[in-house]
């Protein structure tokens, strides 16, 4: 009966190791990939940002022509991507990992670029192509208000599929960025879960998406 006891517990260790063992190999795999998304979302930052500023020196410098449709969708499908990898990399590093809200700070400093070259494309190629509606969501994901700012995020994302012509920039609120915070005083943001309309109208937590349409050009 004792060898019996002293079997029964070296099968309880055995199993508690092995179960350790594919826990840790589980995370580790997890991490890895997450660790994997994080350098892609990086280099694709790079090269994003790359595309933009060499476009905008050729118009700037060079007299080339930014109504180049092709390429204006490029960069931003590429844009979207990132915003989308991101979210990701919030949901399994968190939302609060320092790796994370780096990328977040570059990506937003990726997003104005995008802004101004929309502004010039819209300013230089109007007679000819239909302008381009944008929207500044600012947004919050602090526990008090990421209720608001994950519904108003849904909203637009409706009014995004119905909009081909339309680019959504988020912004996150809560983020250490000068440049973000300029963007508020910009656009006088005084709070979460704010979209402003092609830079003009402010709608405090959007939820009617024909109330929102109507300012789109």
């Amino acid at each position: 009966m004792e060898k019996r006891k002293f079997e029964s517990k070296n099968r309880y260790v055995i199993s508690l190791l092995i179960a350790t063992f594919v826990f840790f190999l589980i995370f580790a795999v997890s991490y890895s990939i997450s660790y994997f998304e994080l350098q892609r979302v990086s280099n694709l930052q790079v090269d994003v940002s790359y595309d933009i500023f060499e476009d905008k020196l050729d118009y700037s410098l060079f007299n080339a022509s930014i109504c180049d449709e092709q390429y204006f969708g490029k960069i931003s499908q590429d844009l979207g991507f990132q915003g989308r990898i991101i979210d990701d990399l919030e949901r399994k590093l968190g939302k609060q990992n320092e790796d994370v809200l780096l990328r977040k700070k570059f990506y937003s400093l990726i997003e104005i670029e995008h802004l101004e070259f929309v502004k010039e494309f819209n300013n230089n190629c109007s007679k000819s192509k239909e302008k381009i509606n944008t929207i500044l969501f600012f947004y919050s994901n602090n526990e008090s208000y990421i209720k608001e700012s994950e519904e108003a995020g849904r909203i637009l994302g409706v009014v995004a599929e119905r909009n081909q012509n339309l680019i959504i920039y988020s912004f996150d609120i809560d983020l250490e960025s000068d440049l973000v915070n300029k963007l508020e005083k910009k656009y006088n943001v005084t709070s979460s879960s704010t979209a402003v309309i092609n830079e003009k109208t402010s709608i405090k937590l959007p939820a009617n998406i024909q109330e929102i349409e109507k300012h789109l050009q």
